[in-house]
């Protein structure tokens, strides 16, 4: 071989180990970008999930006060139609 072949050889080494590297940091930074956007996707579905379960606390929470008080009136009125049997 000749220098001629060996430096065309060298080169077109160069130019494919540059063309690897350029493809590998274009896909690792495509995937970094699909990875943030996944994360975000996530941490809003748990911001989502956790204003979904403070509703259903207060719900729950209005809705024991309600049982308790319906239970309190359902004794008074019980109270009131038999007296003296509890």
């Amino acid at each position: 071989m000749s220098f001629s072949s060996w430096t065309e050889l060298i080169a077109l080494l160069g130019s494919f180990v540059a063309s690897a590297f350029t493809l590998l940091r274009y896909s690792l930074g495509q995937h970094r970008g699909m990875v943030d956007r996944f994360v975000a996707f996530l941490e809003d579905s748990v911001h989502r999930q956790e204003a979904v379960n403070r509703g259903f606390a207060e719900a729950i929470d209005r809705l024991t006060e309600t049982v308790r008080e319906n239970s309190l009136l359902i004794t008074r009125l019980a109270e009131r139609r038999y007296p003296g049997e509890s």
